[in-house]
C-alpha cells in the first residue's frame, strides 16, 4: 500500500503527542529511505511482520524516543 506523505502528515496530526509512526501506521517498524521523497510504503508481510517504508526526514520527525 502506497500512502502520500500528506496523508500521513495528516494522520500524524490527529494522534496524540507523541504517537510514533509505528502506532500510527499500526506497523512493527517503519525503516528510512533516503530516496523517497512523498509516499510511504506499508508491506504487510516482510518475515511475518507489517513493517513500512518511509522518507528519512519523515522517519526522523516521528521517530521513537
Amino acid at each position: 500500500m502506497r500512502l502520500k506523505r500528506e496523508a500521513v502528515e495528516a494522520l500524524m496530526a490527529d494522534k496524540p503527542a507523541g504517537t510514533t509512526l509505528e502506532e500510527a501506521l499500526e506497523v512493527f517498524e517503519v525503516f528510512a529511505s533516503g530516496t523517497l521523497a512523498d509516499e510511504v510504503y506499508v508491506l504487510d508481510d516482510v518475515s511475518g511482520k507489517r513493517i513500512a517504508i518511509a522518507p528519512a526526514a519523515l522517519r526522523a520527525k516521528y521517530r521513537k524516543e
